[in-house]
Parts: structure tokens; C-alpha cells; sequence
């Protein structure tokens, strides 16, 4: 709550009446700029208050993200907190900017799945983040034990505490859970056309929409071999395999325990090689996966690593927290990724990807024990949650 100067009367921000109703009833989505009824749904800022900013997804998960930032941002105000939303990349950037240079940030939402943390994150923001899960897995959420809850995360932001955890870097992209090169980004890429319309809007998602891209991965991807060529002093290894992950949280979807040892504190990411080629064999690995078995099959390396560089003589597609992150091109292809890689990338993406760990990267508001505050309390940072 806000403290009204010279006297001890509380205010709390207040919304013009038809907004506030809307808040109320549930009833008043944002249009496509992120007003309702033709006014910003971002609670007023007053110089100096405490505010906080919202980067909201529309297409994670099956939809509906709208009421939630609704409900987010009317919690929020009960806290004495303005806020700021951002709808659009574009808005995004400058929402990050805003909150460095901005007094009073308290914190960076994202409202989404794993790919709307994984575009917050490679802006690079200076102050903590957070998140509202609403995509198909929401990995980080769960990791960090954030639930699909306004009242909580809200109570969150007010007295939370910050835990500084890892990145890694592919190719200059920054991850927060994992990346994966092969059959999984075949999967990845295939399921992420399918929900893309011919205008370029990405359509909501679920599960289900994941068999008709695995059935033809099974039968169309090649399993060509990559090369992993592990670069940290005094323990150089090379070795090849068909389908490689790298992870810097432990589970992957469906909360499968792919590189169970996985901490986003230890300054180190895990490597996950699978060997063998084939569709049936995958299967058999995914298997062992289930069971929690899989690192003890021959089959199966996995390492701790700082810094490695993958290449391959074909094509291979990658993706980077769930998302399509492009392809892992042929020695001597100087093609950009996707088209969507900068001059400095489509170097990189010729000689092969580099990927390794910046330790301590990012600060993640998370709950803390037993709080039950309600007013704003100095950020605490906390060793990272195993």
C-alpha cells in the first residue's frame, strides 16, 4: 500500500470506472494494443511509486493470458504497485529499458509459457524476473515453484525473494532451461509451423498438438550424426551422437528428469548425447528416460561442461527452451539461422554452434517460506532452490 505524504491514510491506484468494472467482472479483455475500451489497462505510475512490469504472450498455451494480466495487475494495485504491460516484441524492449533506467522497478513478469520467459531473457533485463505460467509445460515455473496464481505472485512481488541463477548461450542466444539439437528440434520445428498461420500469427497450443509432429519426425528425420567438441581446459573430449541436449534446469516436458543432476547455480551445464540413430531407437531411449534410466545405458553420455562447440556435415535443426531456435548448418554454410540471425551469428552458424554457461546471469523473484507480508520488502538474494 501506498502511504499518502503527511498523514497515515493508505491510497491504493485507482482505475477509471467502466476499466475497474471490467477488473471486477472478468469481462473486458485488452484489444490488440493492450487497451480496454480505448485506455491503457497499466495501472497510473506516480514519480517515485513502486511499479512493476508485465510482458504478456496471447498464444502461450491455450489463450486467454488477457484475464489473467487482468487480474495480475488489480492484485498488484491492492499492493500499491503501478504497472506497466507489454503485448508485442516491440514493447517488450522498451518496457526492459524502461525498468533499468526507471526508479522503482520492482520486478519483470512474463505471463506466458517457457518461450515468453526465453524472450524476456534474451533482453537481458537488470532487474529481477518473474513469472505467471500459462503455456503448455511452463518449466521454469515449476522449477522455481511459481504457480498459476495472480494472489500468489502477486504476494510474491511484494515480499519474494531473488535467487541469482546461470544461463547458457547458443550460438549468442541465451537459455534459462535447455537446448536441443536433432530428432527433439525436428519435433519442435515441425509443431511450431503447424500452429503458425500463413499471416505469421502463432495460434495457441496444447499436448495433443505434439503426435502429429513426433509420427513425422519419426518417419521423415535422417538422424544425420553431430559432433560435440567439448573445449574446457584439461578436459577437452570429442565425441558424436544423433541427438544432443544441454541443460541448465533438469527436467524437460512432461517434468521427464532428462539430466536429473541439473543445477542453475553451480556454474556448469549438463550434457546429454544420445548415440544410436533411429526413430524406434529414440523411442527405446524415451523409455529409459521414463524410468529414470537412461544415463546408465551405453548408449547415453552424459557430462558437466562450461563451453563445447557443436558441427555437423547436414542440416540440424535445433531448438532453445521449446521453441524453434533455427538450424545447426553444414562447415562452410554461411546461411543465417532461420533468416533471423545477425552478421556476427551467421559466423558462428557456419564454423558451428557454441554453447557455454554465464554463471549468476539473471535474478528470479521467487516465493519465500512461510511470508506473509503485504507490503513491500527489500529483495533478498537466497541460495537457488534444489
Amino acid at each position: 500500500m501506498l502511504q499518502e505524504q503527511g498523514s497515515g491514510r493508505s491510497m491504493e491506484p485507482s482505475l477509471p470506472g467502466d476499466i475497474a468494472a471490467g477488473f471486477a467482472e472478468g469481462e473486458l479483455p485488452p484489444g490488440r494494443d493492450g487497451h480496454v475500451n480505448g485506455r491503457p489497462v497499466n495501472l497510473p505510475v506516480a514519480a517515485g511509486e513502486p511499479w512493476v512490469g508485465i510482458v504478456a504472450n496471447r498464444s502461450s498455451g491455450t489463450g486467454g493470458n488477457n484475464i489473467l494480466v487482468r487480474r495480475l495487475v488489480g492484485k498488484l494495485g491492492k499492493l500499491g504497485f503501478g504497472t506497466e504491460v507489454a503485448w508485442t516484441p516491440d514493447e517488450l524492449k522498451m518496457l526492459v529499458a524502461e525498468a533499468e533506467s526507471r526508479p522503482g522497478c520492482r520486478c519483470l513478469v512474463a505471463v506466458g509459457g517457457d518461450g515468453t520467459v526465453s524472450a524476456l531473457v534474451n533482453e537481458q533485463p537488470k532487474v529481477p524476473v518473474t513469472v505467471l505460467p500459462a503455456g503448455t509445460e511452463n518449466l521454469a515455473a515449476q522449477h522455481f515453484g511459481l504457480r498459476r496464481n495472480t494472489a500468489a505472485l502477486a504476494r510474491t512481488i511484494a515480499a519474494g525473494q531473488v535467487l541469482r541463477a546461470d544461463l547458457g548461450s547458443a550460438a549468442g542466444r541465451r537459455f534459462l532451461l535447455m537446448t536441443g539439437f536433432g530428432f527433439d528440434g525436428d519435433i519442435v520445428t515441425r509443431h511450431h509451423r503447424a500452429r503458425t498461420t500463413r499471416s505469421g500469427r502463432v495460434k495457441p497450443t496444447h499436448r495433443v498438438a505434439y503426435v502429429e509432429p513426433i509420427l513425422r519426425s519419426s518417419l521423415f528425420y535422417r538422424f544425420p550424426y553431430i559432433n560435440v567438441a567439448i573445449e574446457d581446459p584439461g578436459r577437452e573430449e570429442t565425441l558424436r551422437g544423433t541427438t544432443v541436449f544441454v541443460f541448465n534446469l533438469p527436467r524437460y516436458a512432461l517434468g521427464l528428469p532428462f539430466a536429473p543432476q541439473a543445477s542453475p547455480d553451480d556454474g556448469l551445464l549438463d550434457l546429454v548425447v544420445f548415440r544410436d540413430p533411429g526413430p524406434f531407437q529414440a523411442l527405446y531411449y524415451l523409455w529409459r528416460v521414463f524410468r529414470g534410466t537412461h544415463l546408465d545405458h551405453p548408449g547415453v553420455y552424459h557430462r558437466r561442461f562450461r563451453r563445447l562447440t557443436l558441427t555437423s556435415n547436414e542440416a540440424i535443426p535445433v531448438q532453445l527452451d521449446g521453441d524453434p531456435a533455427g538450424f545447426l548448418l553444414p562447415s562452410g554454410d554461411g546461411a543465417a539461422r532461420d533468416g533471423r540471425a545477425g552478421p556476427g551469428q551467421q559466423q558462428e552458424a557456419a564454423r558451428g554452434w557454441t554453447i557455454e554457461v554465464i554463471p549468476g546471469a539473471i535474478d528470479i523473484l521467487v516465493p519465500c517460506p512461510r511470508t506473509a507480508a503485504s507490503s513491500p520488502v527489500p529483495l533478498v538474494r537466497c541460495p537457488v532452490l534444489r
